[in-house]
């Protein structure tokens, strides 16, 4: 649930000691579940580069975060942003959920949101807003995921599900809790992502001869197809998958312009960008050059 720094002290008897600790891990999110059956205590905390989130189910926490006492009990969540959490201690039959997500992942979602970059650590209110239906909402959603992670044959352990579902994690914590760029988000139509139509296209002018599906880049880029679909609409007027034809289309038109007739096909540069039926090829390329591409591989003799 932490940085994996030894900084836990026992304070009762040491013969009572009683922890049971199981963790899960998806994409950018780390899910813990902890049952605390003896005093501790965690010192050193603000080595930590992650947000965390502490929901208690059972018992009490006390934490020492930014030089104010942050008290707990059952039923609350509490916040804990990077370098602040001084200390925290745990009552004896403490139950609770961690979730913890990289520093990196929450700020590039926040600067996606608001259009602009985060400059320097979020002040997120460390009490969140429980009664707020959008904190009980998103914590439905963590102890949701939790109880699936946890079961071996769910599936939210195949990336497909899990990685679009920890992405939606991320960004209902930036509407769940309380912090200064929330009223900007929450006016939003939608939380616009144009860093992962960057990444996406990243992946797409790199990987354009591999077999992409929207599904894949968007796990590439830890999005939903859904939000992606509509960054790019929102951003570059396209689909995702109209955008890799494009790209395919520029290459092997740049390829069919440099190579020798004598040596190579329309069909085997079609089919090295991923172009498996032929005449489809030659429509859009037609469409896209006003010319078939036998005609473009015809001219590039007289180029050599």
């Amino acid at each position: 649930m932490c940085c994996r720094h030894p900084h836990l002290n026992l304070i009762s008897d040491p013969a009572s000691f009683s922890l049971t600790h199981r963790v899960g891990r998806i994409g950018p999110v780390t899910i813990s579940e902890l049952m605390v059956g003896s005093e501790m205590s965690m010192d050193g905390g603000e080595v930590c580069d992650s947000y965390r989130v502490l929901v208690l189910q059972a018992g009490r926490t006390d934490a020492v975060f930014r030089n104010s006492r942050v008290a707990a009990g059952p039923g609350s969540a509490s916040v804990y942003a990077p370098d602040g959490l001084a200390s925290a201690q745990w009552a004896a039959g403490s139950k609770m959920i961690c979730l913890k997500i990289d520093r990196r992942i929450v700020d590039d979602a926040i600067a996606d949101a608001i259009g602009g970059p985060v400059s320097s650590t979020v002040d997120f209110t460390p009490a969140m807003p429980v009664a707020a239906a959008s904190t009980r909402s998103w914590i439905s959603m963590v102890l949701h995921f939790k109880d699936q992670v946890f079961r071996p044959d769910s599936l939210m352990n195949q990336p497909l599900v899990g990685l679009p579902f920890a992405d939606s994690l991320v960004r209902g914590f930036l509407l769940a809790t309380e912090h200064p760029h929330r009223r900007a988000l929450a006016t939003k139509e939608g939380l616009a992502a144009p860093q992962a139509v960057r990444r996406a296209v990243d992946i797409i002018e790199a990987d354009a001869h591999l077999p992409l599906t929207v599904s894949s880049i968007a796990v590439r880029c830890h999005a939903s197809v859904r939000s992606l679909q509509e960054g790019f609409k929102r951003h570059l007027d396209t689909t995702p998958m109209a955008y890799l034809r494009d790209v395919r289309l520029r290459r092997a038109h740049h390829r069919l312009s440099e190579l020798d007739p004598s040596t190579t096909s329309v069909s085997s540069i079609a089919h090295d960008w991923g172009f498996t039926n032929l005449g489809r090829f030659a429509a859009a390329y037609a469409a896209r050059y006003g010319e078939l591409p036998a005609v473009t591989l015809r001219r590039s003799v007289c180029r050599l």
